[in-house]
């Protein structure tokens, strides 16, 4: 008996040989077998003959899934409010009742110190590097924070039919603290808008002045007015910088003249 490759020839009991395709190498044809692999929801023959030791499973990721069908929806359902839970709970003053749309994001360019959310954080008493403030005051009206009532549904990456409604308010007063070391512009006096718009832009003319005042420039001030303009998406405080001193803001409230008037578009 005489060895060729993995394959013996026996002059008493001679048999057929054959190659493996893929290592080439010599065995009994017996020994050969078809490669099969899944196409779609079957096992098709690949029509290439293997040994034992190239012979493959076939792979389960070709396979087709089935997928069963969907169950029979139940009566009365209640599902989770995606909407509501990912939008984060807007300023003071808004209405506490969960089961109203009165969400909303913070707005604005005070983003030094605790940042614009420190603004609307519930706690009127802290000292200027724990306020949202700016590193050095913009010239004009250009300092400001605010609301947006409705939020920020771009970044939730949802699909339409999950997205928020607009959500507009319309104020009846507001209430700004200064931080308890220094003034919203140091120990300088300036002056204070309110505004409100239906668009967040930085541009002056977009905005409508619904109230507006002077500042004392003593530590922990705290200013107060009543309000009254249109219902808009956007409300705002913004303070008149010298470009010198920056400006510091402790804490806004807005309280709003009804629960929240949701819509759908812009």
């Amino acid at each position: 008996m005489r060895s060729h490759g993995h394959a013996r020839v026996s002059a008493s009991h001679p048999e057929a040989m054959g190659v493996c395709d893929r290592c080439n190498f010599w065995y009994p044809h017996r020994d050969l077998q078809f490669q099969y692999q899944w196409i779609g929801r079957q096992l098709q023959n690949i029509r290439i003959l293997v040994c034992p030791s190239c012979y493959d499973q076939p792979q389960q990721q070709l396979r087709t899934i089935l997928l069963p069908p969907d169950p029979v929806p139940i009566m009365n359902a209640r599902p989770e409010s995606y909407v509501q839970d990912d939008n984060p709970v807007s300023a003071q003053g808004v209405s506490a009742n969960f089961f109203q749309p009165t969400y909303g994001t913070r707005i604005g360019n005070l983003t030094g110190g605790g940042g614009i959310n420190a603004a609307f954080d519930g706690n009127p008493y802290k000292p200027a590097y724990l306020s949202a403030n700016n590193t050095i005051s913009n010239s004009s009206y250009n300092n400001y924070v605010g609301i947006n009532w409705t939020g920020n549904p771009n970044v939730l990456n949802l699909p339409s039919s999950l997205q928020a409604p607009v959500i507009r308010h319309s104020l009846t007063s507001f209430t700004a603290y200064a931080p308890n070391d220094r003034g919203f512009l140091g120990s300088a006096v300036t002056s204070y808008v309110v505004q409100t718009a239906a668009v967040d832009l930085p541009l002056w003319g977009v905005w409508t002045t619904i109230s507006s005042g002077t500042t004392s420039g003593s530590a922990g001030e705290s200013i107060t007015a009543n309000c009254a303009g249109e219902t808009t998406q956007f409300h705002r405080i913004a303070f008149l910088g010298d470009q010198l001193n920056y400006v510091a803001v402790a804490q806004v409230q807005f309280n709003v003249a009804q629960i929240g008037q949701p819509s759908t578009g812009a």
